[in-house]
């Protein structure tokens, strides 16, 4: 039986699915690049370890709904690369959150970012990303202080890659052990 589309959505019965768009609000992961001294890629495309130095990551919950990421290719003649970009409103005002943020100004970093589909996304992998932007107002209405705006953008050599180990579970159990 084929696809049954009622009221311009398909039925769960087809064979692909919607997902989704975006990055799950907890699944963030900031490492200093300095203090990646290995990527290990088991598949051409994907990220399958770090080896970190005495540096150790920060996880970093945001707001849902206001993060993305994106990628550019430019092409030029001295070469091609990629303009990488991060965002989103963080949710903690805890101090070792506020630490945190203020550690990643001047230093360049890679974020790997578990997407609403399931896959996670490696940003910064080849030249880093740097905190370009951190803003926060008070607002005039409730809930409008609601955590300060990030956004990270870099140059890189190559398009994102996924960062992947057998499982969903087994690849957060991984990135949770960098932190």
């Amino acid at each position: 039986m084929g696809c049954v589309i009622a009221g311009g959505t398909a039925s769960p019965a087809c064979a692909e699915r919607f997902t989704p768009p975006g990055i799950e609000r907890g699944g963030i992961y900031i490492f200093n690049y300095e203090e990646i001294t290995a990527f290990t890629s088991a598949v051409a495309g994907e990220v399958s370890a770090l080896t970190l130095g005495s540096d150790v990551g920060f996880k970093l919950d945001m707001h849902k709904n206001t993060i993305s990421w994106s990628e550019e290719l430019v092409a030029s003649e001295t070469g091609n690369y990629y303009n990488q970009t991060f965002g989103g409103k963080i949710i903690s005002f805890d101090t070792t959150t506020m630490l945190a943020i203020e550690g990643f100004v001047d230093v360049d970093v890679v974020i790997i970012a578990k997407m609403k589909n399931g896959d996670f996304i490696t940003l910064g992998e080849t030249g880093g990303l740097k905190l370009t932007t951190n803003t926060k107002n008070s607002g005039a209405t409730a809930g409008d202080e609601t955590g300060d705006m990030l956004e990270f953008t870099g140059i890189n050599n190559g398009k994102a890659q996924k960062f992947f180990i057998t499982d969903e579970a087994t690849t957060l159990t991984a990135l949770d052990s960098y932190l």
